[in-house]
């Protein structure tokens, strides 16, 4: 399992992930979008969603750009996906086990 861990409010590091397919090759960005969903970790409600930056269309680089105290302003551990839209359809990563976020309190 994956975690990212950040500060709460902070907007730095974005989450920066590689997409890609069953086979481990770079999913195609080229045609499509990505969307960054993240959700509480016990009750699984939606806390957080926005669409992603392409950094690199065909090797499958995204991130996404947190938007501070929106984002990250309540301390706590998160699961999180990504997924990949392209003419109606989609794929959701990572598809074969949970990636994590905890937001950690910030005592400045």
């Amino acid at each position: 399992m994956d975690i990212f861990k950040i500060k709460k409010n902070d907007t730095l590091p974005a989450l920066s992930v590689t997409l890609n397919n069953s086979s481990d090759e770079a999913i195609d960005l080229s045609n499509g979008s990505v969307w960054f969903n993240m959700a509480h970790l016990t009750n699984y409600s939606s806390y957080v969603s926005g669409i992603c930056v392409i950094t690199g269309s065909t090797t499958g680089n995204v991130e996404y750009q947190w938007t501070g105290s929106i984002d990250t302003g309540s301390v706590g551990t998160y699961w999180a996906e990504f997924e990949f839209q392209n003419s109606g359809s989609k794929m959701t990563f990572p598809s074969d086990h949970n990636l994590q976020v905890q937001v950690y309190e910030n005592y400045n």
